[in-house]
């Protein structure tokens, strides 16, 4: 319920009443009566994945599919556009919303679409549905184990639905051709300007740096490389809004000892870019029953999600983080993972 602010050069340092205000007004101090106006903080999101961002903006957009009949069809039209071989992507697609509300095979899709390897990630990003050209490149079939912490889903007779859990995705990403550099790079820049467009002045990047969307083997590797994507924008004046960037964040891959050797980066380029916080996964996500609950799925009674990092992992990783001055944000969405 202020009545005015106070700027001095490009901070606004304090808000107040109208008395308040004017005793501040001075040659270097600018004051603004708001005259019952609304003064909005900057809107800042708590957690996005910006790179990803920028690559879906990119991909075919399945969120708003009302079928799995509607994925296959869009999804072939965006084949028939691609010569043949170069992987097709897409995220956003949502079993829960379509009738029946159970997990596709990939056999209509294959069907459709056979001659580019196609990978489809779910709406969470916890789950991925891949055609049969995918799962033969990834050397997937009916006698590939389930990774730890992941899972393939199979149908009646053991063959693989396409349908990938948590870190089973990881077996088709290592095999999905890496975009270079200068492809990462425009695809951050589209994904801080459309961010900006809509009106944010800044954004929790919670997790930077997944190994095999950048092209690298090494996790360390992949998340420094992002911050140097975002310090290249930086340096040239083209990050419009300010980032808060933790390290990590993907469940295809463990955080090292490593990231603790390097020092935080605290507020760089007057307060733009901050990388102070590793981030970690417990579990996966509620709708592709990856989240670990302490009961089990009503849907889906055999399951009661995965488990993405045990106890003793997280007590190392926590404490390493903490000795070397860094924050710890973890991934925790069922009761049993919390």
């Amino acid at each position: 319920q202020a009545e005015g602010l106070a700027i001095r050069g490009d901070r606004i340092v304090a808000v107040g009443t109208r008395e308040e205000m004017e005793s501040l007004a001075g040659e270097r101090t600018r004051v603004e009566m708001l005259q019952g106006a609304a003064v909005l903080p900057g809107l800042v999101d708590a957690h996005g994945h910006v790179l990803s961002l920028g690559f879906s903006l990119r991909r075919v957009d399945l969120r708003d599919v009302p079928s799995y009949a509607d994925l296959v069809e869009r999804v072939a039209g965006r084949a028939a556009t691609a010569p043949p071989g170069r992987w097709i992507l897409g995220r956003g697609w949502d079993q829960t919303r379509w009738t029946p509300r159970a997990f596709p095979h990939h056999r209509s899709l294959s069907r459709a679409v056979p001659d580019h390897p196609v990978l489809l990630n779910r709406i969470d990003g916890h789950a991925a549905l891949a055609n049969e050209m995918a799962l033969r490149l990834a050397g997937i079939d009916r006698s590939t184990p389930d990774p730890e912490g992941g899972r393939i889903l199979r149908d009646d007779r053991g063959e693989p639905t396409g349908v990938l859990i948590d870190k089973a995705t990881s077996l088709v990403d290592r095999v999905v051709s890496a975009p270079s550099r200068e492809e990462q790079l425009e695809a951050l820049e589209l994904s801080v300007n459309h961010l900006a467009a809509l009106g944010f002045t800044g954004v929790h990047d919670a997790g930077v740096g997944y190994a095999p969307t950048m092209g690298l083997d090494d996790p360390e590797d992949a998340g420094w490389a992002t911050v140097e994507l975002y310090r290249e924008l930086l340096k040239e004046d083209r990050l419009p809004l300010r980032v808060y960037a933790m390290l990590g964040g993907g469940d295809a891959y463990p955080p090292e000892d490593r990231y603790f050797q390097r020092p935080p980066v605290l507020g760089e380029g007057d307060g733009l870019l901050t990388v102070r916080a590793i981030k970690l996964g417990a579990d996966g996500a509620l709708g592709s029953r990856g989240a670990a609950l302490e009961e089990p799925y009503s849907d889906e009674p055999s399951q009661r999600g995965l488990v993405t990092r045990d106890q003793a992992t997280l007590d190392r990783l926590v404490k390493r983080a903490f000795e070397s001055g860094w924050q710890v944000s973890i991934h925790a969405i069922g009761d049993r993972a919390n």
